[in-house]
């Protein structure tokens, strides 16, 4: 009996043993499934991942083309330079004769002489010209080369500015002047300039409180043609004895031309280039000499 007792606690009984094998297959199966389970599970997730990733590839990709698409083109990138001193040159040196020789038929817009004058414009104790301007404005572009020719009979030019006019307004890109950092020095008169925008139409120098005043005093009619056209630029007070609201001449003269290409052509009196500049100059010019002798 102990044997058997031995036996049996030693052994197993054939059903107890069809029993086990029983549960060790289920085992098996049912580690099979969960490995498959896994299995399953774990592709899915990197299916996933993989998708995820490819969204986010696609969405930078959306993104940047939105950029691209929603910046400003190259060409209505804000620049201006330093002119060249070859230019500087041409513009500040027309010859005397030339200016004479041109008529200034060519001028549309004329000078206005203040109707009800009051105390004259000084500053600094001499007579004093501002020019409010834009250099996105292609008629103030226009206007520049004029003013610039001008007031080099009378005093001396310091760092001018090249720049163009606004790729997208009327007359694009003219090749132009730029204001913004120049220096005038003259023994008779004191200029102020203000570029109230860059060539893309962005804010640039403020408005000054002596702007603001006499726009709201002269940049109206009847110095201008109409109440919609106040307060605009180009806008031009000498001494509070002339007023210019507008280009002297049409900025369609320039289209095409590199301002190397416009200051060449100063001093040539038979050229339209001279006669629309060189021929507005000279209205200035007529203009600030009677301002200077009326004192």
């Amino acid at each position: 009996m102990a044997t058997n007792r031995r036996h049996h606690r030693a052994g197993l009984s054939p059903v107890r043993t069809q029993g086990a094998a029983t549960r060790q297959r289920a085992a098996a199966t049912r580690i099979a499934s969960e490995r498959a389970t896994r299995k399953r599970a774990e592709a899915r997730r990197r299916f996933l991942a993989a998708i995820g990733a490819v969204c986010a590839v696609l969405a930078i990709i959306v993104a940047l083309v939105a950029v691209k698409l929603n910046a400003s083109p190259a060409h209505q990138t804000a620049s201006e330079s330093i002119a060249p001193s070859v230019i500087v040159r041409q513009v500040t040196t027309v010859p005397g004769a030339v200016l004479a020789g041109v008529s200034p038929g060519q001028a549309v817009t004329p000078l206005h002489e203040v109707q009800t004058p009051g105390p004259p414009l000084t500053i600094g104790g001499k007579p004093a010209m501002v020019f409010v301007s834009e250099e996105s404005c292609p008629f103030c572009a226009a206007e520049r080369w004029a003013l610039a020719v001008a007031l080099s009979r009378f005093g001396t030019w310091g760092r001018l500015g090249i720049t163009t006019s606004s790729a997208t307004d009327i007359y694009p890109s003219i090749a132009t002047l730029s204001f913004r950092t120049a220096r005038y020095r003259s023994a008779q008169l004191t200029l102020r300039t203000t570029e109230l925008t860059d060539n893309s139409g962005r804010p640039l120098q403020a408005q000054t409180p002596l702007d603001a005043v006499l726009i709201d005093r002269y940049d109206v009619p009847p110095y201008v043609n109409s109440v919609d056209q106040s307060g605009a630029v180009p806008f031009l007070d000498i001494g509070n004895q002339y007023i210019l609201a507008g280009a002297q001449y049409d900025p369609q003269v320039l289209a095409g031309l590199s301002a190397a290409q416009i200051a060449s052509q100063l001093s040539n009196p038979s050229g339209p280039v001279a006669k629309a500049i060189d021929g507005s100059a000279q209205v200035l010019i007529a203009a600030i000499e009677r301002v200077l002798h009326s004192r």
